[in-house]
């Protein structure tokens, strides 16, 4: 295997099921629509699992099933580690060399195995090729239901239209005229396989920044500063919290302050909302050109079309909005690793946070939940399950002995 050095930036699948769904195209008031398991969506869309991430259903290489998270912030295909191990997928992609890689963790340059053959992807009537597909530790950053992250590739060579009102994206040769009736247009930069607008983001009457923001679906968090952003504010009186993961994203552990806002303007205008302040000293959160990312917690409010050829993003606000597990209330993150242990592994604390003082530690493995063991709740039950009142953890330190921690989950940490 050589080496060389060089650094990389970075469908319906129903609660653990890889089936392809059944679909059925016919013809509705004049214009073709797809029927897929019982839900109409616009002939060509991509059906879509959304829980903090957009989870798309597709086949590598015309035979490999792959569940992929879109990210607007990343360029190529990207598998994870265990899910190419476990799957025994070693020789089904090609050739490998490795390279050195860095993104959002504060730490430096990792090496990785890159596969230097393409690989195609399908996801309904729409292909796509990755000319380079790094294997990296997906799954220690968002949990065992990610195979991979799908970046921008081809979708920015024309429209794309991405509806969280109804879970789709469509891709589109050009947009209709009535399209983008009731949305709001915005100029936007596309540069590199990414997508900036300008913003506004208001933490108090005499803290503000503008400039550009990242959109940034593969980050599952809202607006996020970079370090040299946020060192330009006087944040000193305002009531702040401080928050450690080791799953910051490639490159390691990741540091961040969040603070209230009193208002993000964008499309339109957001009020009383938690922003990260990132504190990373390297990485793609200390500085860059923008001065922040916006996550889809805050994407998800709106349904998008991207038109890279007349450099704008539309945007309208949806009624629904995805609700969220409240992780600010638990005051501790946690992803699903059920495909290599028995419970989900502690990934990140609030400081002085109800989880912390209680005892709980980063690596700890949660067994159960008020006395349901985790390894048997699906899928769709973690993403609808209510975190309120007094809830019992069993969890698994390091020294392999299990502890009952109760948490009396009732108000968020800010």
């Amino acid at each position: 295997m050589k080496k060389i050095s060089l650094f990389v930036l970075f469908c319906l699948c129903l609660a653990g099921c890889r089936k392809a769904p059944e679909t059925q195209v016919v013809n509705g008031d004049g214009a073709d629509v797809q029927v897929i398991d019982g839900t109409w969506l616009p002939a060509g869309a991509t059906p879509f699992i959304f829980d903090k991430h957009i989870y798309l259903q597709a086949v590598l290489n015309d035979s490999v099933e792959a569940r992929l998270v879109y990210d607007t912030g990343a360029d190529y295909l990207y598998l994870d580690e265990d899910y190419v191990r476990i799957g025994n997928l070693q020789n089904a992609f090609g050739r490998t060399i490795q390279m050195n890689m860095g993104g959002a963790g504060n730490g430096a340059p990792v090496q990785v195995d890159v596969i230097t053959d393409p690989v195609s992807i399908r996801m309904g009537q729409h292909v796509q090729k990755s000319r380079l597909c790094p294997i990296i530790r997906l799954r220690d950053i968002i949990g065992c239901h990610a195979d991979g992250l799908l970046g921008n590739l081809n979708f920015l060579s024309k429209p794309l239209q991405v509806s969280f009102s109804n879970h789709y994206m469509l891709p589109l040769d050009e947009i209709p005229a009535d399209m983008p009736e009731g949305y709001t247009r915005l100029n936007a930069r596309y540069q590199n396989q990414r997508i900036y607008i300008e913003a506004t983001l208001s933490v108090d009457e005499k803290n503000a920044v503008n400039g550009l923001f990242l959109l940034d679906m593969g980050s599952g968090g809202g607006i996020t500063l970079t370090q040299a952003a946020y060192s330009l504010l006087d944040l000193s009186k305002k009531p702040k919290v401080f928050f450690h993961t080791q799953a910051g994203g490639i490159g390691g552990a990741s540091d961040d302050m969040q603070v209230r806002a009193q208002t993000f303007v964008m499309a339109d205008t957001l009020e009383n909302l938690v922003i990260n302040c990132s504190l990373n000293t390297q990485g793609a959160l200390s500085e860059r050109e923008y001065v922040g990312l916006i996550g889809a917690k805050i994407l998800s409010l709106y349904d998008i079309i991207f038109d890279p050829q007349h450099e704008a993003v539309y945007y309208k606000r949806i009624q629904e909005s995805q609700q969220y597990s409240g992780l600010t209330k638990v005051q501790m993150s946690f992803f699903d690793r059920t495909d290599i242990c028995d419970g989900w592994v502690v990934n990140g604390l609030y400081m002085n946070g109800i989880a912390q003082k209680a005892g709980i530690g980063i690596g700890d493995i949660i067994l159960s939940v008020n006395g349901r063991p985790v390894k048997e709740m699906t899928w769709e039950e973690q993403r609808s399950f209510q975190w309120e009142g007094k809830t019992t953890f069993v969890v698994k330190k390091e020294n392999g002995k299990t502890k009952e921690y109760v948490l009396d989950i009732d108000k968020e940490i800010i």
